[in-house]
């Protein structure tokens, strides 16, 4: 089975690494939003895309796992302070091949990675988004937002999406998108226009792993059906079959859902317990739900 991961930060590395446990064949499409820390530092100094992301979902899928720890190592000390390793590795590459999507592949073959990890465009983006009482501009000032968050949207709005991401999306049997921030990781990542083509054309199951809990200012007081009708609103069209929920709820901040009144007939709502002990989604629980789906029914794909 080919899968392939959408998203970005710590919860699409625990849907790859869920992924290796099943699957032939392992991708990810990833966001090249981030602005804060030591991508947008990079951002910044050197013009190249936040490496971030990229370097997170390349270490989840690395077979050397001492190299992949260096790649992690955060500096603590000096003008280097707040850098992580990878992070300057990929922007060097980047560099030296002048591609971002090259120094990509180069870094996972240093990993010895299991996988490709595809950004979802090589272009420098910022993300804004349209909130109650006006706009932000910047995945941390975003992400940070006290006021509901009513659309985000790219700038430039048309970068060119990665050629690799759009194959490895059209080839795949699974397209997992998520956990992870809704609006400044998936959503940031799904509204690159090549990507939103091919999640609509895609004849892959596409499967929404919803966030276990919700996240403070992006998501505070949004249930299941909201996270999914935020993802359709900015795709445009049908692009899930299936939303994967965490049952039992977990606790007050849990993300909610109720199964008699989901509004979407065509997406199948699955229920299952898929949280580690510390509540972020664990990769055998997950790899257990996501492979008991297999691919894409043939009778939905008309």
């Amino acid at each position: 089975m080919k899968v392939v991961g959408i998203g970005g930060g710590h919860g699409l590395a625990e849907t790859l690494r869920a992924a290796l446990l099943y699957a032939d064949e392992v991708a990810a499409v990833v966001a090249v939003a981030d602005d804060g820390g030591s991508s947008g530092r990079i951002v910044r100094e050197l013009g190249v895309p936040p490496p971030g992301d990229v370097r997170n979902c390349l270490v989840a899928l690395a077979g050397d796992r001492r190299a992949a720890e260096l790649y992690q190592h955060r500096f603590r000390h000096g003008e280097l302070t707040g850098h992580t390793v990878g992070n300057l590795i990929i922007a060097a590459l980047t560099e030296l091949y002048g591609d971002f999507d090259l120094a990509a592949e180069a870094t996972g073959e240093m990993l010895g990675a299991r996988g490709r990890v595809f950004p979802a465009t090589t272009q420098l983006v910022t993300l804004g988004a349209r909130v109650a009482g006006g706009t932000l501009s910047g995945q941390v000032a975003v992400g940070g937002s006290t006021a509901p968050i009513e659309a985000v949207y790219l700038e430039p709005p048309d970068p060119v999406a990665s050629h690799g991401a759009v194959e490895a999306i059209a080839a795949a049997d699974q397209v997992v998108l998520g956990p992870g921030s809704l609006f400044t990781s998936l959503i940031a990542t799904v509204i690159v226009p090549g990507i939103t083509d091919a999640l609509r054309a895609t004849r892959a199951r596409r499967i929404f792993v919803c966030n276990t809990r919700t996240q403070p200012g992006e998501t505070g007081g949004l249930d299941a059906a909201a996270h999914v009708a935020a993802l359709v609103r900015h795709v445009g069209g049908p692009c899930l079959d299936t939303a994967l929920v965490q049952a039992p709820i977990l606790g007050n901040d849990g993300v909610a859902y109720e199964r008699d009144l989901w509004p979407w007939p065509e997406i199948e709502l699955l229920e299952a317990d898929v949280a580690a002990p510390e509540g972020s989604h664990s990769p055998q629980r997950l790899a257990h739900a996501l492979s008991g789906l297999g691919p894409r029914p043939s009778a939905a794909l008309g």
